[in-house]
């Protein structure tokens, strides 16, 4: 039996390929009245009105939007802590406790993830990043080390002034991210348009990665639900597969009368 790998709030699920029609990029719904809060809008697709729902609406996570925004304001006040602590080092000889190495911190990290997950510029976001925060941002980590390594009295209130510059430069650059942050969400979500209960839907991921030929652990039969959050989708087994724990599920009757009520 052949599984689709998806990817929502970096955990991995995996649904059944015979229900999967196609896989197509990310394109924001139009907006619609008449549709359930689960459902972000609609597309034109093959000359057919398409209803777009949100997997993790139905998993009740936040959005990817809310997620990253809020990644953002987070890694901006460990930013302003980090300059606060080198002042502090700086002036007093006190031990500097926070990383020097831009690409160990928590932005540093997302940085690296993002720019070897998007590979290609998909809608420009690789050059706000590399124009607007990457060079900055390595700036402050470097010169914190640098100024760190080689203290010299006269030159404290230099390295301070430096190290403000880098920091408000690199918080510039996130302000900047986060003005574009559609383009992030364009380039990481995807669209899987499935046929549930004969209603052609399409549901927003995070990502897509592969299929995998498994057993079908009860698939069709199993009423047990192991999922705690959504009485949507249900959570039927779970899967090691090379170190990966993955969950597999599939659309529950209460999600079919959904539809057909978004129908109505």
């Amino acid at each position: 039996m052949k599984f689709l790998q998806i990817e929502v709030n970096n955990q991995n699920y995996l649904i059944n390929t015979d229900q999967v029609l196609e896989l197509i990029h990310y394109e924001e719904p139009m907006p619609t009245a008449y549709y359930s809060e689960y459902i972000e809008g609609i597309i034109s697709h093959k000359e057919k009105v398409i209803p777009i729902f949100s997997i993790r609406k139905l998993l009740d996570f936040a959005s990817y939007k809310e997620e990253q925004l809020s990644f953002m304001e987070k890694v901006e006040g460990q930013h302003i802590a980090w300059v606060k602590e080198f002042e502090i080092a700086l002036e007093t000889g006190k031990k500097f406790t926070k990383t020097l190495d831009s690409h160990e911190c928590d932005l540093g990290v997302w940085i690296d993830q993002t720019l070897a997950c998007l590979r290609c510029n998909n809608h420009g976001f690789v050059n706000i990043m590399r124009e607007e925060l990457i060079e900055c941002h390595d700036a402050l980590h470097n010169n914190g080390k640098k100024f760190l390594e080689d203290v010299q009295q006269e030159d404290i209130n230099a390295h301070i002034k430096e190290i403000h510059k880098n920091a408000n430069n690199t918080i510039k650059g996130l302000k900047s991210l986060e003005v574009n942050i559609d383009k992030l969400i364009s380039a990481f979500e995807q669209i899987v348009l499935m046929n549930i209960d004969g209603k052609e839907i399409g549901i927003i991921v995070d990502r897509i990665d592969k299929t995998h030929d498994l057993d079908e652990k009860e698939f069709f039969i199993s009423r047990n639900n192991m999922s705690k959050t959504s009485k949507y989708l249900q959570f039927i087994d779970y899967y090691d597969i090379e170190g990966t724990l993955m969950f597999s599920m599939k659309f529950t009757e209460d999600f079919k009368s959904l539809l057909h009520e978004s129908n109505e």
